[in-house]
């Protein structure tokens, strides 16, 4: 499966995840910062940016210490999409908890598995 995985986020990339309802009462602005959670056996940072025309990110992993651009990154509320560049697609779809510091939700790998995931607030 972590193979599987890995290969994933190295294809080309896919149609995006559709948009997932928000359940957080969190404010959008909120959701900006860095994060670090695990995810196929590495540790993953996201950092969300907000500006006047919307919301981008980029991420690394401690299995390639490289800043890659976010695909498809939505803000609604406290909940957020982004996608890496991969076929399939590998989307995360997570929350803001109540208290501002922790994402939770899944990472889905289209047509293959939808695997929980939680990051934390570095920033």
């Amino acid at each position: 499966m972590i193979a599987t995985i890995l290969l994933a986020i190295a294809l080309p990339a896919a149609a995006p995840a559709p948009a997932q309802t928000c359940a957080s009462t969190q404010p959008a602005d909120h959701v900006a910062g860095r994060w670090i959670g695990a995810f196929a056996g590495a540790d993953w940072t996201f950092e969300l940016t907000s500006n006047a025309t919307g919301w981008s990110g980029r991420y690394q992993s401690s299995r390639a210490p490289v800043w890659r651009p976010l695909e498809a990154v939505s803000v609604t509320a406290g909940c957020a999409t982004f996608s890496l560049k991969s076929d399939p697609r590998v989307t995360f779809v997570v929350t803001l908890d109540a208290g501002g510091t922790v994402l939770t939700g899944d990472v889905q790998i289209a047509g293959l598995a939808t695997l929980p995931f939680a990051a934390k607030r570095t920033s």
